[in-house]
Protein backbone atom coordinates (compact mmCIF):
# COMPACT_ATOMS: atom_id res chain seq x y z
CA UNK A 1 0.00 0.00 0.00
CA UNK A 2 0.66 3.53 -0.48
CA UNK A 3 -0.20 7.00 0.66
CA UNK A 4 -2.55 8.77 -1.51
CA UNK A 5 -1.12 11.25 -4.33
CA UNK A 6 -4.25 13.75 -2.77
CA UNK A 7 -3.21 14.03 0.63
CA UNK A 8 -2.33 16.93 2.49
CA UNK A 9 -0.89 16.44 5.88
CA UNK A 10 -0.22 18.63 8.82
CA UNK A 11 1.04 18.84 12.56
CA UNK A 12 -1.74 19.25 15.24
CA UNK A 13 -0.16 20.87 18.09
CA UNK A 14 -2.95 20.43 20.22
CA UNK A 15 -1.87 16.52 20.59
CA UNK A 16 2.08 16.67 19.83
CA UNK A 17 3.09 13.23 18.23
CA UNK A 18 -0.35 13.21 15.76
CA UNK A 19 -1.05 14.29 12.64
CA UNK A 20 -3.59 15.88 10.54
CA UNK A 21 -4.30 13.51 7.38
CA UNK A 22 -6.77 14.94 4.75
CA UNK A 23 -7.37 13.15 1.73
CA UNK A 24 -8.84 16.01 -0.87
CA UNK A 25 -10.36 13.03 -2.83
CA UNK A 26 -12.62 11.94 -0.17
CA UNK A 27 -12.91 14.78 2.28
CA UNK A 28 -11.71 12.59 4.60
CA UNK A 29 -9.53 13.43 7.89
CA UNK A 30 -8.53 11.48 10.73
CA UNK A 31 -5.97 12.23 13.12
CA UNK A 32 -2.87 9.66 13.45
CA UNK A 33 0.04 8.56 15.24
CA UNK A 34 3.14 9.44 13.70
CA UNK A 35 4.49 6.44 14.10
CA UNK A 36 1.19 4.75 12.15
CA UNK A 37 1.76 6.82 9.11
CA UNK A 38 5.40 5.67 9.02
CA UNK A 39 4.16 2.24 8.95
CA UNK A 40 2.46 3.05 6.17
CA UNK A 41 5.73 3.78 4.08
CA UNK A 42 7.39 0.62 5.97
CA UNK A 43 4.61 -1.97 5.15
CA UNK A 44 4.05 -2.51 8.77
CA UNK A 45 0.14 -1.73 8.86
CA UNK A 46 -1.96 -3.63 10.99
CA UNK A 47 -4.89 -5.27 9.30
CA UNK A 48 -7.60 -2.93 11.31
CA UNK A 49 -5.60 0.22 10.45
CA UNK A 50 -5.20 -0.89 6.60
CA UNK A 51 -8.44 -1.01 6.25
CA UNK A 52 -9.32 1.60 8.24
CA UNK A 53 -6.88 3.95 5.85
CA UNK A 54 -7.94 2.40 2.22
CA UNK A 55 -11.78 2.94 3.61
CA UNK A 56 -11.21 6.97 4.01
CA UNK A 57 -8.67 6.74 0.81
CA UNK A 58 -5.65 7.95 3.10
CA UNK A 59 -3.67 4.85 1.37
CA UNK A 60 -4.11 2.77 -2.21
CA UNK A 61 -2.76 0.42 -3.74
CA UNK A 62 -0.68 2.22 -6.38
CA UNK A 63 -0.59 6.27 -6.88
CA UNK A 64 0.59 6.55 -10.35
CA UNK A 65 -3.01 4.00 -10.93
CA UNK A 66 -4.80 6.38 -8.97
CA UNK A 67 -3.51 9.25 -10.57
CA UNK A 68 -4.96 7.49 -14.21
CA UNK A 69 -8.21 7.18 -12.52
CA UNK A 70 -8.60 10.87 -11.56
CA UNK A 71 -9.22 11.31 -15.80
CA UNK A 72 -12.31 9.34 -15.38
CA UNK A 73 -13.58 10.10 -11.80
CA UNK A 74 -16.32 12.61 -13.00
CA UNK A 75 -17.54 10.80 -15.54
CA UNK A 76 -17.87 7.98 -12.92
CA UNK A 77 -19.80 10.50 -10.60
CA UNK A 78 -22.27 11.16 -13.42
CA UNK A 79 -22.88 7.83 -13.90
CA UNK A 80 -23.85 7.10 -10.42
CA UNK A 81 -26.29 10.53 -10.29
CA UNK A 82 -29.98 9.61 -9.14
CA UNK A 83 -30.68 13.35 -8.60
CA UNK A 84 -31.56 16.07 -11.41
CA UNK A 85 -31.16 19.32 -10.69
CA UNK A 86 -32.05 22.67 -12.68
CA UNK A 87 -31.60 26.28 -12.38
CA UNK A 88 -34.33 28.22 -13.35
CA UNK A 89 -34.61 32.13 -14.27
CA UNK A 90 -37.94 33.39 -14.19
CA UNK A 91 -37.49 36.71 -14.49
CA UNK A 92 -34.80 39.38 -14.90
CA UNK A 93 -37.15 42.06 -12.80
CA UNK A 94 -35.96 42.88 -9.33
CA UNK A 95 -38.00 45.23 -6.67
CA UNK A 96 -33.89 45.96 -5.22
CA UNK A 97 -31.56 47.94 -6.92
CA UNK A 98 -28.12 46.74 -5.95
CA UNK A 99 -24.66 48.80 -6.04
CA UNK A 100 -23.34 44.92 -7.93
CA UNK A 101 -26.17 43.74 -9.32
CA UNK A 102 -24.98 40.61 -11.15
CA UNK A 103 -27.19 40.80 -13.82
CA UNK A 104 -26.75 44.28 -14.65
CA UNK A 105 -28.23 45.92 -18.01
CA UNK A 106 -29.45 42.20 -18.43
CA UNK A 107 -32.54 43.57 -16.09
CA UNK A 108 -35.77 44.84 -17.13
CA UNK A 109 -38.89 43.48 -17.21
CA UNK A 110 -38.34 40.54 -18.93
CA UNK A 111 -40.88 37.21 -18.12
CA UNK A 112 -40.91 33.68 -18.32
CA UNK A 113 -44.59 33.08 -20.54
CA UNK A 114 -46.60 30.45 -20.17
CA UNK A 115 -45.56 28.57 -22.79
CA UNK A 116 -41.91 28.63 -22.19
CA UNK A 117 -42.83 27.23 -18.76
CA UNK A 118 -45.19 24.33 -20.68
CA UNK A 119 -41.87 24.09 -22.78
CA UNK A 120 -39.58 23.53 -19.33
CA UNK A 121 -41.63 21.26 -17.86
CA UNK A 122 -42.25 18.96 -21.08
CA UNK A 123 -38.09 19.63 -21.11
CA UNK A 124 -37.54 18.53 -17.05
CA UNK A 125 -39.60 15.22 -18.09
CA UNK A 126 -37.49 14.35 -21.07
CA UNK A 127 -34.57 14.75 -19.51
CA UNK A 128 -35.72 12.71 -15.78
CA UNK A 129 -35.16 9.29 -17.43
CA UNK A 130 -36.53 6.38 -15.38
CA UNK A 131 -34.30 5.16 -12.25
CA UNK A 132 -34.13 9.07 -11.45
CA UNK A 133 -34.77 9.29 -7.23
CA UNK A 134 -35.28 12.61 -7.14
CA UNK A 135 -35.84 16.17 -9.61
CA UNK A 136 -35.06 19.53 -7.48
CA UNK A 137 -35.46 23.10 -9.16
CA UNK A 138 -33.74 26.05 -7.77
CA UNK A 139 -35.62 28.83 -9.05
CA UNK A 140 -33.83 32.33 -9.00
CA UNK A 141 -34.40 36.30 -10.74
CA UNK A 142 -34.46 38.41 -10.74
CA UNK A 143 -36.72 38.15 -7.87
CA UNK A 144 -38.25 34.90 -8.33
CA UNK A 145 -41.46 35.61 -6.18
CA UNK A 146 -42.32 38.78 -8.71
CA UNK A 147 -43.30 35.21 -10.44
CA UNK A 148 -45.28 33.61 -7.58
CA UNK A 149 -47.79 31.98 -9.94
CA UNK A 150 -45.55 30.54 -12.26
CA UNK A 151 -43.51 28.84 -9.50
CA UNK A 152 -46.46 27.13 -8.17
CA UNK A 153 -47.69 25.81 -11.55
CA UNK A 154 -44.24 24.80 -12.64
CA UNK A 155 -44.36 22.78 -9.29
CA UNK A 156 -47.91 21.07 -8.84
CA UNK A 157 -47.02 19.70 -12.36
CA UNK A 158 -43.57 18.67 -11.44
CA UNK A 159 -44.50 17.22 -8.26
CA UNK A 160 -47.16 15.37 -9.84
CA UNK A 161 -44.52 14.36 -12.12
CA UNK A 162 -42.38 13.31 -9.81
CA UNK A 163 -44.41 10.98 -7.82
CA UNK A 164 -45.73 9.25 -10.65
CA UNK A 165 -41.95 7.68 -11.16
CA UNK A 166 -42.02 7.33 -7.33
CA UNK A 167 -39.74 10.14 -7.51
CA UNK A 168 -39.43 13.05 -5.23
CA UNK A 169 -39.71 16.27 -6.27
CA UNK A 170 -38.41 19.61 -4.44
CA UNK A 171 -37.74 23.10 -5.10
CA UNK A 172 -35.84 26.36 -3.63
CA UNK A 173 -35.57 30.21 -3.76
CA UNK A 174 -32.94 32.32 -4.09
CA UNK A 175 -34.79 35.53 -3.23
CA UNK A 176 -33.80 38.76 -1.76
CA UNK A 177 -36.13 37.85 1.15
CA UNK A 178 -38.86 41.31 1.26
CA UNK A 179 -41.82 39.25 -0.60
CA UNK A 180 -40.83 35.94 1.61
CA UNK A 181 -44.05 36.32 3.84
CA UNK A 182 -45.25 33.41 6.08
CA UNK A 183 -48.74 32.89 3.71
CA UNK A 184 -46.07 32.48 1.17
CA UNK A 185 -43.91 30.14 2.56
CA UNK A 186 -47.34 28.21 3.96
CA UNK A 187 -48.31 28.02 0.12
CA UNK A 188 -45.64 26.97 -1.19
CA UNK A 189 -44.54 24.19 1.23
CA UNK A 190 -47.38 22.19 0.05
CA UNK A 191 -45.64 22.19 -3.10
CA UNK A 192 -42.17 20.86 -2.10
CA UNK A 193 -40.32 24.04 -1.18
CA UNK A 194 -37.46 22.88 0.85
CA UNK A 195 -35.47 26.24 1.66
CA UNK A 196 -34.75 29.97 0.88
CA UNK A 197 -31.22 31.76 0.49
CA UNK A 198 -31.22 35.01 1.42
CA UNK A 199 -29.10 37.75 1.39
CA UNK A 200 -28.06 39.96 4.16
CA UNK A 201 -24.65 41.92 2.99
CA UNK A 202 -24.11 42.61 6.69
CA UNK A 203 -25.28 44.78 9.38
CA UNK A 204 -28.38 47.39 8.77
CA UNK A 205 -25.94 50.33 7.79
CA UNK A 206 -24.00 48.33 5.40
CA UNK A 207 -26.65 46.31 3.82
CA UNK A 208 -29.04 48.95 3.12
CA UNK A 209 -26.12 50.75 1.42
CA UNK A 210 -25.10 47.64 -1.11
CA UNK A 211 -29.04 46.22 -1.64
CA UNK A 212 -31.47 49.01 -1.54
CA UNK A 213 -34.93 48.72 -2.99
CA UNK A 214 -35.35 50.91 -6.19
CA UNK A 215 -36.73 53.42 -4.07
CA UNK A 216 -33.66 54.10 -2.24
CA UNK A 217 -34.84 52.80 0.97
CA UNK A 218 -33.38 50.45 3.26
CA UNK A 219 -34.50 46.72 2.98
CA UNK A 220 -32.66 45.06 6.05
CA UNK A 221 -35.30 45.65 8.15
CA UNK A 222 -38.45 43.63 6.14
CA UNK A 223 -35.81 40.74 5.44
CA UNK A 224 -35.09 40.09 9.14
CA UNK A 225 -38.88 40.41 9.86
CA UNK A 226 -39.68 38.10 7.13
CA UNK A 227 -36.94 35.66 8.42
CA UNK A 228 -38.28 35.45 11.71
CA UNK A 229 -41.83 35.13 10.34
CA UNK A 230 -41.18 31.83 8.79
CA UNK A 231 -37.53 30.02 9.87
CA UNK A 232 -40.22 27.64 12.18
CA UNK A 233 -41.11 26.62 8.58
CA UNK A 234 -38.88 26.44 6.28
CA UNK A 235 -35.21 25.94 6.38
CA UNK A 236 -32.89 29.66 5.55
CA UNK A 237 -29.77 29.98 4.27
CA UNK A 238 -28.30 33.07 5.20
CA UNK A 239 -26.26 34.21 3.09
CA UNK A 240 -23.77 37.49 2.08
CA UNK A 241 -21.66 39.20 -0.42
CA UNK A 242 -18.28 41.17 0.80
CA UNK A 243 -15.70 43.32 -0.72
CA UNK A 244 -12.80 44.79 1.11
CA UNK A 245 -14.41 47.29 2.79
CA UNK A 246 -17.55 45.40 3.78
CA UNK A 247 -15.86 42.25 5.28
CA UNK A 248 -15.28 43.18 8.81
CA UNK A 249 -19.11 44.30 9.26
CA UNK A 250 -20.05 40.52 8.49
CA UNK A 251 -19.05 39.97 12.22
CA UNK A 252 -21.09 42.75 13.19
CA UNK A 253 -24.06 41.31 11.41
CA UNK A 254 -23.52 37.57 13.38
CA UNK A 255 -23.71 39.74 16.73
CA UNK A 256 -27.23 40.77 16.02
CA UNK A 257 -28.66 37.66 14.30
CA UNK A 258 -27.26 36.15 17.68
CA UNK A 259 -29.37 39.02 19.83
CA UNK A 260 -32.38 38.74 17.53
CA UNK A 261 -33.07 34.96 18.29
CA UNK A 262 -32.14 34.00 14.88
CA UNK A 263 -29.69 31.56 16.40
CA UNK A 264 -28.47 28.39 14.90
CA UNK A 265 -31.48 26.31 15.85
CA UNK A 266 -33.49 28.75 13.29
CA UNK A 267 -30.92 29.06 10.96
CA UNK A 268 -30.45 26.68 8.56
CA UNK A 269 -26.91 27.80 7.20
CA UNK A 270 -24.83 30.59 7.10
CA UNK A 271 -22.27 31.22 4.66
CA UNK A 272 -20.17 34.51 3.28
CA UNK A 273 -18.55 35.35 -0.14
CA UNK A 274 -16.82 37.64 -1.81
CA UNK A 275 -18.60 39.98 -4.58
CA UNK A 276 -17.19 39.04 -7.81
CA UNK A 277 -15.50 41.75 -10.55
CA UNK A 278 -17.67 42.19 -13.90
CA UNK A 279 -16.19 41.27 -16.81
CA UNK A 280 -14.73 43.73 -18.97
CA UNK A 281 -17.58 46.22 -20.41
CA UNK A 282 -20.40 45.12 -17.95
CA UNK A 283 -22.10 47.82 -16.06
CA UNK A 284 -23.85 47.83 -12.72
CA UNK A 285 -26.57 49.93 -11.42
CA UNK A 286 -24.45 51.81 -9.85
CA UNK A 287 -21.52 51.40 -11.74
CA UNK A 288 -19.92 49.20 -8.95
CA UNK A 289 -16.20 48.53 -9.79
CA UNK A 290 -15.01 46.17 -6.79
CA UNK A 291 -14.70 43.12 -6.24
CA UNK A 292 -11.99 40.00 -6.97
CA UNK A 293 -10.15 38.60 -9.91
CA UNK A 294 -9.18 35.38 -8.25
CA UNK A 295 -9.88 33.49 -5.14
CA UNK A 296 -6.23 33.95 -4.41
CA UNK A 297 -5.90 36.94 -3.30
CA UNK A 298 -4.28 37.44 -0.05
CA UNK A 299 -7.23 39.89 1.26
CA UNK A 300 -9.61 36.96 0.45
CA UNK A 301 -7.58 34.09 2.45
CA UNK A 302 -7.73 36.15 5.19
CA UNK A 303 -11.24 38.06 4.67
CA UNK A 304 -12.68 34.16 4.12
CA UNK A 305 -10.72 32.45 6.92
CA UNK A 306 -12.27 35.26 9.64
CA UNK A 307 -15.27 35.43 8.80
CA UNK A 308 -15.88 31.22 8.06
CA UNK A 309 -14.08 31.06 12.19
CA UNK A 310 -16.71 33.48 13.10
CA UNK A 311 -19.50 32.17 11.88
CA UNK A 312 -18.68 28.33 13.04
CA UNK A 313 -17.69 29.61 17.14
CA UNK A 314 -21.38 30.84 16.88
CA UNK A 315 -22.60 27.23 16.76
CA UNK A 316 -23.92 27.68 12.74
CA UNK A 317 -23.47 25.38 10.22
CA UNK A 318 -21.49 26.16 7.47
CA UNK A 319 -20.46 23.94 4.48
CA UNK A 320 -17.14 21.87 5.01
CA UNK A 321 -14.79 21.84 2.31
CA UNK A 322 -15.03 18.90 0.22
CA UNK A 323 -14.50 17.90 -3.75
CA UNK A 324 -16.72 20.08 -5.36
CA UNK A 325 -16.35 20.45 -9.29
CA UNK A 326 -17.34 23.31 -11.44
CA UNK A 327 -21.38 22.64 -12.57
CA UNK A 328 -20.72 22.54 -16.02
CA UNK A 329 -19.09 18.80 -15.16
CA UNK A 330 -21.77 17.95 -14.22
CA UNK A 331 -24.00 15.89 -16.90
CA UNK A 332 -27.38 16.71 -14.95
CA UNK A 333 -27.22 19.89 -14.58
CA UNK A 334 -29.09 23.01 -16.68
CA UNK A 335 -29.49 26.37 -16.30
CA UNK A 336 -32.84 27.72 -17.71
CA UNK A 337 -33.18 31.08 -18.74
CA UNK A 338 -36.68 33.12 -18.83
CA UNK A 339 -36.42 32.77 -22.51
CA UNK A 340 -35.82 29.17 -22.86
CA UNK A 341 -32.27 29.02 -23.22
CA UNK A 342 -30.23 26.80 -21.69
CA UNK A 343 -26.81 27.06 -19.89
CA UNK A 344 -24.22 25.31 -18.24
CA UNK A 345 -23.74 27.89 -15.24
CA UNK A 346 -25.93 30.74 -13.96
CA UNK A 347 -23.24 32.87 -14.17
CA UNK A 348 -23.69 32.73 -17.99
CA UNK A 349 -26.61 33.22 -18.34
CA UNK A 350 -27.69 36.19 -21.28
CA UNK A 351 -24.02 36.21 -22.29
CA UNK A 352 -23.36 35.59 -25.94
CA UNK A 353 -21.75 32.27 -27.06
CA UNK A 354 -22.64 30.42 -23.73
CA UNK A 355 -25.96 29.23 -24.91
CA UNK A 356 -26.38 25.30 -24.79
CA UNK A 357 -29.34 24.77 -26.49
CA UNK A 358 -32.81 26.03 -25.50
CA UNK A 359 -36.11 24.14 -24.57
CA UNK A 360 -37.89 23.79 -28.12
CA UNK A 361 -34.55 22.27 -29.72
CA UNK A 362 -32.70 20.37 -26.77
CA UNK A 363 -29.30 20.75 -25.73
CA UNK A 364 -26.47 20.62 -27.90
CA UNK A 365 -22.42 19.50 -27.40
CA UNK A 366 -21.48 22.57 -24.70
CA UNK A 367 -17.94 20.37 -24.14
CA UNK A 368 -15.82 23.10 -26.21
CA UNK A 369 -18.12 26.52 -25.22
CA UNK A 370 -17.43 25.82 -21.63
CA UNK A 371 -13.99 23.74 -21.69
CA UNK A 372 -15.33 20.74 -20.26
CA UNK A 373 -12.24 18.11 -18.86
CA UNK A 374 -9.94 21.64 -19.19
CA UNK A 375 -8.33 19.59 -15.88
CA UNK A 376 -7.32 16.88 -17.91
CA UNK A 377 -3.91 17.63 -18.30
CA UNK A 378 -0.48 16.20 -16.38
CA UNK A 379 -0.19 19.20 -14.03
CA UNK A 380 -3.87 19.60 -13.03
CA UNK A 381 -3.55 15.61 -12.58
CA UNK A 382 -0.44 15.57 -10.29
CA UNK A 383 -1.69 18.51 -8.65
CA UNK A 384 -2.97 17.59 -4.75
CA UNK A 385 -5.58 20.04 -4.86
CA UNK A 386 -7.13 18.82 -8.45
CA UNK A 387 -10.15 17.03 -6.57
CA UNK A 388 -11.00 19.98 -4.43
CA UNK A 389 -10.51 22.28 -7.68
CA UNK A 390 -11.26 20.18 -11.25
CA UNK A 391 -9.89 23.24 -13.41
CA UNK A 392 -11.59 26.23 -11.05
CA UNK A 393 -14.19 28.16 -11.65
CA UNK A 394 -15.14 28.87 -15.63
CA UNK A 395 -16.67 32.14 -15.36
CA UNK A 396 -13.86 33.64 -12.83
CA UNK A 397 -11.86 32.86 -15.72
CA UNK A 398 -13.95 34.68 -18.22
CA UNK A 399 -14.11 37.30 -16.45
CA UNK A 400 -9.86 37.41 -15.28
CA UNK A 401 -8.68 36.57 -19.33
CA UNK A 402 -12.28 37.26 -20.76
CA UNK A 403 -12.52 33.54 -22.64
CA UNK A 404 -12.67 30.21 -20.53
CA UNK A 405 -9.79 28.70 -22.33
CA UNK A 406 -7.56 29.27 -19.14
CA UNK A 407 -7.56 27.41 -15.82
CA UNK A 408 -9.32 29.09 -12.58
CA UNK A 409 -6.18 27.30 -10.51
CA UNK A 410 -6.62 27.63 -6.77
CA UNK A 411 -3.62 26.29 -5.78
CA UNK A 412 -2.18 29.55 -3.82
CA UNK A 413 -5.24 29.60 -2.09
CA UNK A 414 -5.66 25.95 -1.07
CA UNK A 415 -1.71 26.37 -0.18
CA UNK A 416 -2.68 29.26 2.08
CA UNK A 417 -6.08 28.42 3.20
CA UNK A 418 -6.41 24.39 3.98
CA UNK A 419 -4.30 23.95 7.23
CA UNK A 420 -6.50 26.96 9.06
CA UNK A 421 -10.07 25.46 6.74
CA UNK A 422 -9.46 22.02 8.94
CA UNK A 423 -8.60 22.92 11.93
CA UNK A 424 -11.45 25.02 12.09
CA UNK A 425 -13.93 22.52 11.53
CA UNK A 426 -11.75 20.18 14.50
CA UNK A 427 -12.41 22.67 16.36
CA UNK A 428 -15.99 23.79 16.16
CA UNK A 429 -17.68 20.45 14.84
CA UNK A 430 -15.90 18.23 17.42
CA UNK A 431 -19.83 17.79 19.19
CA UNK A 432 -21.13 16.80 15.56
Amino acid sequence: MQVSHYLKVFPFEERPGQLLVYSTKKASLLLLKEDIYRSIEKGTLSRADEELLLKHEIIVPDREEEKRDMYGRLDKLNAKGSMMNVSVFLNMDCNFSCVYCYEGDMKGKLYMSDETAGLLIDFIKEKFTPGRKSLNIDFYGGEPLLSSGLIKYISGRLKSFAGSRGATYTFSLVTNGSLFKRQVAEEMLKLGLKGIKVTLDGPAEIHDRYRPFKSGAGSFDAIIRNIKETCDLVRIGIGGNFDRESYQGFITLLDYLEREGLTPDRIYQVKFGPVMKRPEGDTSPADYTDGFMSVNEPWLVEAGALLREEVLKRGYYTPKLKPLPCQVEVKDYYVVNYDGVIYKCPAFIGRKGFAAGNLRDGVRDYSDTYRTGIWKNEECIECVYLPLCFGGCRYMAYVRDGSVNNKDCKKPYFDASLETLIKQDIKYRRKG
